[in-house]
């Protein structure tokens, strides 16, 4: 059983994180946010909150530079993502 102490955290077997899709709902809900992976699930999840009327604006952001990739009336191609 001591074998199975380790000095160091195990190593995640999640990717990391790379897009966050950010919607702001009117009140009580105000904002939430999500975060992705991979870029068809934000595009999916963001396209969706906003075809579904559930919120006042949708906003999906690379975390990498911080670039605006989805927003209403701009929406940059999933491929250049």
């Amino acid at each position: 059983m001591q074998q199975w102490l380790r000095s160091s955290p195990l190593p995640t077997i999640w990717p990391a994180d790379r897009y966050e899709v950010r919607s702001t709902r009117p009140a009580p809900d105000f904002t939430t946010v999500d975060r992705y992976h991979f870029a068809e699930f934000a595009h999916e999840a963001a396209e969706g909150v906003q075809a579904a009327g559930l919120a006042t604006q949708v906003v999906v952001v690379r975390l990498e530079d911080g670039i605006v990739l989805f927003e209403q009336g701009m929406t940059v191609p999933l491929e250049a993502w």
